[in-house]
């Protein structure tokens, strides 16, 4: 096979190759992208689920707070018409509303702090936090998330005023932790941030980030924040914005904080998330996102498999078309030896490598009046006893010998390595005797004959151009022998030799006549 033609075969992979595995690549790639921006998606979307929760547990206290203000208010509105704030119809009024509002306590407090609550019990000079204290004379009505008496409470006050008096006050008390069973809110826990930075009770699974009762300053002091700062988180609690932030506490513990203003309460509230629930929130909300990719990647890797499996398959077909090629440029169709270049190509490179060194034997052979069986039995006999002269020299010797037609009727058969004289000797005996039993044909049996000359490298020739000149000048002497003879070229004389010249130069009678 020429070298262009190997460079192109070797050029036709490279060709779809390249472009095919960038082809792999890049759907690979594309994959991986699209899964990673799925997976943010996802993040996102639990983050936003986190966040909601935050806005629906504040809207509930907002809620609260509104419905709170109102019954407060309207109480209040009743109360500046009655002569008496602590007559029985007013103790009446708050305690329904403590029946059917779930109140801690009820009060109607007075302008010189004596109040009376919903059970109708006198309570002289009510000494309650200082929450309590603030919201009490004030022109509106206002409301507080407070920690009064180490617990958690909302509280919410109306005046009881008119344009020229204030006559008191109209007190609602919630105990949060009653208000949390009241919000519909299963999928995370929360935690009530008061204005004072006090961490109210922490509602559901505990983050393991603070607890109940800490103060929200040291809480912020122990964390490490990876996304948002401190400071953010801080101020923004402080002035009622909302946001989220990622921490990590000394423990190695990770959560997410969404965190929403209760409005008008100076609280907040925190709703944590363990990074743990997130990637599990995304491993559940990517499952068939996986399973498409992975199903997509094995597609992909069955695909590069077929094609690797049909480009080895064609390689091998191509290789063994290219041997048999080969082997036919190589071969003598006739006798299926090796034609004269495939001969003279392989002695040369065999003696040009393993075998420069060794002793080695060439036999020139050249049937005996080949010329006259064409004559006489017809070209075709004449082809018969070269293809059956072919397929019995190839069965006759070693499969590394080399055995090749080089001319019309004339045969080159070397043998290599051939160890000392004994072998050379046996192995001319061999050839020599070959042509005794030698017959062809099926009906008419014909026995050809033919002359042998041998040559023994190194001793007769170096290289196969002397080493071929010295067989065949034995063959010449063989010949002159009376043919049907084995002759070697350390037997000639130099009568034998310019013989030998003469004959093989085209104008020669000899030459014509074989």
């Amino acid at each position: 096979m020429g070298k262009t033609e190997k460079n192109k075969n070797n050029f036709i992979p490279f060709q779809w190759g390249i472009p095919t595995i960038l082809l792999m690549v890049f759907l690979v790639f594309t994959l991986i992208s699209y899964y990673r921006t799925m997976q943010e998606n996802s993040k996102d979307n639990a983050l936003e689920r986190v966040s909601r929760q935050a806005v629906s547990v504040a809207g509930f206290y907002d809620g609260l707070y509104e419905g709170a203000v109102h019954s407060a208010d309207t109480i209040a509105d009743y109360l500046v018409s009655e002569n008496d704030i602590f007559s029985d119809r007013s103790i009446e009024l708050i305690r329904h509303l403590d029946n059917h509002m779930g109140l801690v306590d009820c009060y109607i407090v007075k302008s010189n702090g004596n109040a009376m609550d919903s059970y109708g019990k006198f309570h002289e000079k009510v000494n309650r936090s200082k929450e309590f204290q603030a919201m009490l004379g004030t022109k509106d009505s206002d409301v507080a998330l407070v920690d009064e008496k180490n617990r958690p409470v909302l509280m919410v006050s109306a005046p009881i005023r008119t344009e020229v008096e204030w006559r008191g006050n109209v007190v609602l008390v919630y105990k949060a932790d009653s208000i949390s069973k009241r919000i519909d809110s299963t999928a995370y826990s929360y935690a009530l941030v008061y204005e004072n930075g006090i961490v109210g009770e922490v509602y559901g699974a505990e983050s393991g980030l603070y607890q109940a009762g800490d103060n929200l300053g040291d809480v912020v002091t122990s964390l490490t924040f990876d996304e948002g700062s401190s400071a953010a988180f801080t101020q923004g609690i402080k002035a009622g914005r909302a946001g989220t932030v990622h921490v990590r506490n000394a423990e190695g513990v990770s959560c997410y904080i969404c965190y929403e203003p209760v409005a008008k309460t100076g609280a907040s509230v925190l709703v944590a998330i363990r990074d743990s629930q997130i990637n599990r929130s995304i491993r559940e909300e990517n499952k068939d996102t996986r399973s498409m990719i992975m199903k997509v990647i094995v597609s992909i890797g069955i695909f590069v498999a077929v094609v690797i499996v049909i480009y080895i398959i064609n390689r091998v077909s191509f290789t063994k078309e290219s041997i048999e090629l080969q082997n036919k440029a190589q071969t003598d169709l006739l006798t299926e030896l090796l034609n004269k270049i495939s001969t003279e190509n392989k002695i040369k490179e065999y003696l040009d490598g393993e075998g420069q060194d060794k002793t080695n034997m060439m036999c020139v052979l050249d049937i005996d009046n080949f010329k006259k069986i064409n004559d006489t039995m017809g070209h075709a006999f004449g082809d018969e006893v070269l293809a059956t002269l072919g397929k019995r020299i190839r069965s006759e010797f070693r499969v590394t010998d080399i055995i090749g037609r080089t001319g019309g009727d004339e045969f080159i058969i070397f043998l290599k390595d051939l160890k000392d004289e004994s072998v050379i000797e046996r192995e001319s005996g061999r050839i020599a005797g070959f042509f005794r039993d030698f017959t062809v044909g099926t009906y008419t049996k014909y026995s050809p004959t033919a002359s042998i000359g041998v040559a023994i490298y190194p001793h007769d020739g170096e290289d196969y151009a002397s080493l071929y000149k010295a067989a065949d000048t034995a063959l010449y002497r063989a010949k002159k022998r009376g043919k049907n003879q084995l002759a070697f070229f350390s037997e000639t004389t130099e009568e034998d030799k310019l013989g030998a010249e003469k004959a093989d130069k085209p104008n020669s009678i000899d030459q014509s006549i074989q």
